[in-house]
């Protein structure tokens, strides 16, 4: 497997600084999410939806560290799709790799589709309710084509034009959660229901909901190669961008919650918490229930802003995960490998675009693809847990600039959150992803005849292929399924069979790479 270790070896160029990488998360994180998710944990949970951040960030903590020490210790463009293909070898890699490659891919027609239907607001005939008119295909189209023409430039471009877009959607977000405080009554904390109206079930339903907005974090591992300092920036940008985001959703989901008693302005009936998610546009109309139309525009162009630089930065990072595939990994073809006299992945770039608007044609909605892409991107969280504790082993003197404390312990608690992650999305969105992650499988004849398939990686990848196929079944046995295994039960079935897959992992890894365990 080949590798390269700077930027400047690899053809990509070191022109992001801090800032640059702290606001490519953040931009990530506050993508189309930023307009209703913050809703949808009171509508999941009521008042104490507000503690779903809180449990969300905690589950992301130990995810944040593993890659926090991978991306410093070896930083490589796209590495996401790096480190399991090298502790594990290749089924494993495909297996993640493809995950990567297809959740960022499927991110980028959800967020031209958000959007046109954040544009829908002014203009109704481009969005019908359900799905985009021909019309709002379209546009979602160009949208596309401009983020791919900001993209082929060089990276500095996209970091700059991102870091001016992500401030101004912050400003517009914080803007409105603070004219709402204004109006805020704490009595709707306890008025209808209580502060737990749905119980503990509806707590673990909305921090399920929080795992979506939080997104995004690990882009700066997939642009790593184009710091200037990765081993300095990549942790501390990961770190912040959380924070950030942390606070700008609680004050989100707080002042929403101070003017809900405005039930009679959403059309629903006082009390009714779940009705909540059924609003097309909840702080537009919350704005406006309080009296602040203007607040209402301001935040549609914070929404429109929040998908336009998710779209940007989701297409570069596929991009770059879909070079990595074919310059690191050797899975896909040359053609991937390339860069651009600009040290862009462009034709891996072309790609993305090109599978990015066929899912617009297939899937014309934001909402019909968000389940399928949150779970691709989770499976590709778990492996590296496993590979930060077989490097551990087989490169214990490797120069580590960040090292994830306790890493016998937080690794397991890392892959096991990485796991319930994908778990509690439910069973719809368990049977589309892992079906097709396996379908990535179908590239093994074509890894084999590069020399890239032995039997050493057959065995080192049996447990990532049953890790898949148990997720599924006990997804469909459990509570989200036909409820054979009921909650909690299920869950905790669940994470002890990840518990024991996570071991397993780590056997096979180090066995792949000469040692005994």
């Amino acid at each position: 497997m080949g590798s390269s270790p700077g930027g400047e070896r690899s053809g990509y160029r070191r022109e992001l600084g801090l800032w640059h990488l702290v606001w490519l998360a953040v931009g990530a994180i506050l993508g189309p999410a930023v307009a209703f998710v913050p809703v949808a944990v009171l509508a999941s949970g009521g008042p104490l939806g507000l503690a779903a951040w809180l449990i969300g960030f905690a589950f992301l903590i130990p995810i944040v560290m593993v890659f926090a020490e991978l991306a410093t210790m070896w930083p490589r463009a796209g590495g996401v799709a790096y480190y399991p293909a090298k502790s594990h070898g290749s089924v494993v890699g495909l297996l993640n790799g493809w995950g990567a490659f297809l959740g960022y891919t499927l991110i980028v027609p959800a967020s031209t589709a958000a959007v046109v239907e954040t544009l829908a607001y002014y203009y109704p005939p481009l969005y019908n309710g359900v799905t985009l008119t021909w019309i709002g295909i379209a546009l979602a189209t160009a949208v596309a084509a401009a983020a791919f023409a900001v993209d082929a430039l060089r990276v500095i471009v996209l970091g700059n034009l991102n870091t001016a877009l992500t401030i101004f959607k912050i400003a517009a977000v914080v803007t409105v959660s603070a004219a709402l405080l204004l109006f805020f009554r704490p009595s709707n904390f306890t008025s209808y229901g209580g502060i737990a109206p749905m119980g503990a079930k509806g707590l673990f339903a909305a921090t399920t909901a929080t795992i979506f907005a939080y997104l995004g974090f690990r882009q700066p591992v997939n642009y790593a190669e184009e710091a200037r300092r990765p081993e300095r920036d990549i942790p501390l940008a990961m770190t912040l961008s959380l924070v950030f985001v942390l606070v700008i959703y609680v004050l989100q989901s707080l002042s929403f919650l101070g003017v809900v008693d405005r039930w009679s302005s959403f059309n629903i009936t006082a009390g009714n918490w779940t009705a909540l998610a059924n609003l097309a546009y909840p702080f537009p109309a919350a704005a406006s229930a309080v009296g602040l139309p203007a607040m209402a525009d301001v935040f549609v162009a914070g929404a429109l802003v929040a998908a336009v630089s998710d779209a940007l930065i989701y297409m570069g990072g596929a991009a770059r995960v879909g070079n990595a595939l074919a310059r690191l990994d050797n899975y896909f073809p040359e053609f991937f490998a390339r860069l651009s006299r600009h040290g862009i992945p462009f034709n891996s770039l072309l790609v993305v675009l090109a599978v990015g608007l066929a899912y617009l044609l297939l899937l014309p909605s934001f909402y019909s693809v968000m389940n399928v892409f949150t779970d691709a991107v989770l499976i590709s969280y778990a492996p590296a847990a496993a590979s930060l504790a077989v490097f551990r082993a087989t490169h214990p003197d490797e120069r580590r600039p960040f090292r994830l404390p306790a890493y016998r312990a937080l690794a397991p608690i890392a892959f096991a959150a990485s796991s319930l992650l994908i778990y509690w999305s439910g069973l719809q969105a368990v049977e589309v992803t892992v079906l097709s992650t396996l379908a990535s499988l179908l590239l093994l004849p074509y890894v084999a005849r590069r020399g890239l398939l032995s039997r050493k990686d057959l065995r080192a990848g049996a447990w990532m292929i049953a890790w898949l196929l148990l997720t599924l079944l006990l997804s469909y046995l459990g509570s989200f399924g036909v409820g054979i295994i009921p909650s909690p039960y299920d869950t905790l079935l669940y994470l002890a069979v990840s518990l024991a897959v996570f071991y397993w992992a780590v056997r096979s890894g180090l066995e792949y790479n000469g040692l005994r365990p």
